[in-house]
C-alpha cells in the first residue's frame, strides 16, 4: 500500500494528525494579524496575488498553482491523442496509452512532485500521481478532483534536518474522474481501489498539503527561508489548517525563534484542540524557553564584570 506522507512534525515522541481542511477559508482580521506577526511582514499584497491568479503557472508565480500545471511535454502528449474524440473517450485512451507504455512512478515518500515533475521524472508519491491524473483529465475537458481515503493512518519516524526525530502521519490521496453519470477512482500507478470511505478535497486543500510537504522537505536541508515562504503561501490558501500551523512552529523552532514557534503551536491548538502533535511540540518549546531563561539568568551582569 503506497501512500503519501503529510508531514506532521513531532520532535521527540508520539504524534496525532489534524483534520484536513475541507474547504478554503477566507482570512479574517485576527488571522491576518497573526500571519503578519509570525511572518514578520504585511501579507495583504501577497494574499491578493494568490487569490487573483486563476491560471496555473509552470514557472514563476504561486507555487501552489504549479502542482497542476501542464508542461510542454504533457501538452504534446495530450495533443497526440485523437482530438476528434469525445472527452471521455479521449481520456480513456490517455489512460490506456500510459498503461501500454508501462508508465509508473517510482514511489518516493520523501519527495512530493508536481504533475509535470511526475510526468517527466516518473518519481513521487500518491499526491504526485493524483495531480498528474487530475491535470490530464481536465486538459481534455473532464471533471476531476482529489480524494482523501479514510484508511487507518500509518506513521513512521525519520530524522529531521537538525538531527532530531520526526514522526510523520501518512495519509492517502487519490484522484477521481467523472464519466457522465458515473465516476472512476484512479489509484497510485493504477493499483486497485481501496475499500475505504473517500472524502472529496478542494484543489486549495491539496495545494496547501503539497506546500506543507515541500516546506518540510526543504527544511531538512536547512533552507528555512524557502520553507517559510512555502508555508506562508499554504496558510494563505487554508489559514484554518491546524497541521500547517504545527509545521510553521517546527520551522520557527528550527530557526531558533521560540516566540514565533509558540505562537504557531498555540494557533494550531486553537484550531484543533485534539492536535496532540502541536501540544507535544508546544511543551518542548516551553522547556526550551525555560532553559534559555535559566541560561541568561546565569550570565554575569555589567555591574559584576571586571574593568
Amino acid at each position: 500500500m503506497r501512500w503519501m506522507v503529510i508531514w506532521i512534525t513531532v520532535l521527540q515522541l508520539g504524534c496525532a494528525g489534524s483534520q484536513l481542511p475541507e474547504t478554503p477559508e477566507r482570512l479574517d482580521r485576527e488571522t491576518q494579524a497573526l500571519l503578519n506577526k509570525v511572518f514578520a511582514q504585511d501579507l495583504t499584497d501577497t494574499t491578493q496575488a494568490v487569490t487573483a491568479s486563476p491560471e496555473p503557472s509552470s514557472g514563476d508565480g504561486p507555487r501552489a498553482q504549479q502542482l497542476l500545471a501542464l508542461s510542454p511535454e504533457m501538452k504534446e502528449f495530450v495533443e497526440s491523442i485523437d482530438p476528434s474524440l469525445a472527452p471521455a473517450q479521449r481520456f480513456r485512451r490517455i489512460l490506456r496509452t500510459l498503461r501500454q507504455e508501462r508508465f509508473e512512478l517510482e514511489y518516493d515518500l520523501d519527495r512530493t512532485t508536481t504533475a509535470a515533475e511526475a510526468f517527466a521524472l516518473r518519481r513521487g508519491n500518491c499526491i504526485s500521481f493524483a495531480a498528474l491524473v487530475v491535470a490530464l483529465a481536465r486538459e481534455v475537458g473532464m471533471e476531476a478532483h482529489f480524494n482523501q481515503v479514510h484508511a487507518p493512518m500509518e506513521r513512521r519516524a525519520t530524522s529531521g534536518g537538525d538531527g532530531r526525530q520526526l514522526v510523520q502521519d501518512i495519509l492517502h490521496i487519490n484522484a477521481e474522474v467523472t464519466f457522465g453519470w458515473t465516476t472512476r477512482v484512479i489509484e497510485f500507478n493504477f493499483e486497485p481501489r481501496f475499500n475505504y470511505r473517500h472524502q472529496q478535497l478542494t484543489d486549495a486543500t491539496v495545494q496547501a498539503l503539497y506546500l506543507n510537504n515541500r516546506a518540510l522537505e526543504v527544511a531538512r536541508e536547512k533552507r528555512h527561508e524557502e520553507a517559510l515562504s512555502m508555508l506562508k503561501e499554504a496558510l494563505l490558501l487554508t489559514p484554518n489548517a491546524s497541521l500547517l500551523w504545527n509545521s510553521l512552529g517546527y520551522i520557527h523552532r528550527q530557526g531558533g525563534n521560540l516566540e514565533l514557534a509558540q505562537l504557531s503551536y498555540d494557533q494550531a491548538l486553537e484550531l484543533d484542540s485534539n492536535n496532540s502533535a502541536a501540544r507535544r511540540n508546544l511543551r518542548n518549546v516551553y522547556r526550551l524557553q525555560s532553559l534559555r531563561a535559566l541560561s541568561q539568568s546565569e550570565l554575569p551582569t555589567d555591574s559584576n564584570r571586571g574593568s
